[in-house]
């Protein structure tokens, strides 16, 4: 099957569970990204694949006007009844592929991705996107996880990602993103890093399991736990199992 389709088919089966994972509501994640992206009440924002709306809810309630596209059609409809129970009005979502958005070009003053790179099979064609909807001048940025350092640490979470989620591709590293900036002639004007512990079972819960995926996770758990590399990106917190994941995050300026 065409990537774009199992990526829209996965989220559209898993929408509700993904828009009620305790991450993707995490408020203070939400601060955060908004602080970083220096956001103010004049911008007009762009969030590319942006799933149920959370950030760009957030977002619109401190700033002009905020404009959310994402590939799954019930990801947008649940973004929308969002908007609507929160009674904002200077907001729009709109389901569109991500690839090829059918905006003016330098229509935004800020454009964002967050949390869906990952996703991308072309994901240098998501970035061109996102450049050539903003501004001149304006601010582009990525948050994301990156893959991990080691690579048989980094191998083995791969696969326990696409067991978990099909619609995953890769994780890409903190060079990848700086890379992806530099050969595009985008400033970078900052970059973070952050250490964020995930707990397991709510990971494995945001997305659609099968029987056998969920026999594979846990096989792919049980090597783990054996394994001494491995098993140091895990840990225990009031008796549930949490890992280790690192998040990046890059603002550049066109």
């Amino acid at each position: 099957m065409d990537k774009k389709k199992i990526v829209k088919n996965q989220f559209n089966k898993q929408a509700e569970k993904f828009s009620n994972w305790s991450t993707t509501k995490n408020i203070e994640y939400l601060q955060q990204y908004f602080e970083f992206c220096g956001m103010a009440p004049e911008d007009n924002l762009l969030d590319v694949a942006c799933g149920s709306g959370e950030f760009s809810i957030f977002c619109a309630r401190k700033m002009r006007y905020v404009c959310g596209v994402d590939l799954s059609d019930r990801m947008i409809e649940l973004a929308k009844n969002q908007a609507t129970a929160n009674n904002l009005e200077y907001i729009e979502f709109e389901c569109h592929d991500v690839e090829d958005i059918p905006f003016e070009d330098n229509a935004f003053s800020i454009v964002v991705c967050k949390s869906a790179f990952h996703h991308f099979l072309n994901y240098g064609k998501v970035f061109s996107e996102m450049i050539r909807c903003c501004k001149e001048d304006g601010r582009i940025s990525i948050q994301d996880i990156v893959s991990y350092e080691n690579n048989r640490i980094n191998d083995y979470f791969e696969k326990i990602e696409r067991e978990i989620d099909r619609s995953h591709e890769k994780a890409l590293s903190k060079a990848d993103f700086i890379k992806l900036f530099r050969q595009n002639k985008i400033q970078i004007l900052r970059t973070y890093e952050i250490e964020i512990e995930l707990n397991f079972n709510e990971y494995i819960n945001h997305a659609i399991q099968s029987k056998a995926n969920l026999e594979n996770i846990g096989h792919l758990l049980d090597y783990c736990l054996d394994d001494q590399d491995i098993s140091k990106q895990f840990t225990t917190i009031n008796g549930e199992l949490f890992f280790k994941r690192n998040v990046f995050l890059i603002l550049g300026k066109k």
